[in-house]
C-alpha cells in the first residue's frame, strides 16, 4: 500500500500541465502566467505557458499551437479569468472531452 501511494504521488508530482486564461484583452496577461507557471513548477511540475509565442501572429495560428500544446498535457490548469477568453474557453472543451485532469487558480 505504501509503495503504491509513494508511486501515485510521484506521478502527481510530474505532471505536464497546460495554463489557460485570457491572454486577448488583458494587459497583465504575461506575469498572470508567470505567476502560475512558477507555482506550478514549484510543486514539480512540466508547464507549458502558452504565453511565449512571438507576438503578432494571426488568432487562429496561436489557437492552433495552444491545442498542440495541450494535447500533450495531462491537466489544464484553469486561470481565475478563463471563462472571459473564448481559446480558454474552447481549451478546457477540448480537455473535458479528452478527460483531462483539471486544476483552477484560487482565487
Amino acid at each position: 500500500i505504501v509503495k503504491e501511494f509513494v508511486k501515485k504521488k510521484r506521478m502527481e508530482e510530474n505532471m505536464k500541465i497546460y495554463i489557460a486564461g485570457k491572454i486577448t484583452g488583458n494587459p497583465n496577461y504575461k506575469e498572470q502566467f508567470a505567476a502560475a507557471e512558477k507555482k506550478l513548477k514549484a510543486e514539480g511540475h512540466q508547464v507549458i505557458n502558452p504565453t511565449w509565442k512571438p507576438e503578432g501572429l494571426p488568432y487562429k495560428q496561436y489557437i492552433d499551437m495552444g491545442l498542440m500544446e495541450l494535447q500533450q498535457c495531462d491537466v489544464i490548469y484553469l486561470l481565475s479569468d478563463w471563462k472571459d477568453s473564448k481559446g480558454a474557453r474552447m481549451e478546457y472543451i477540448y480537455a473535458l472531452t479528452v478527460g483531462l485532469k483539471e486544476r483552477r487558480e484560487k482565487a
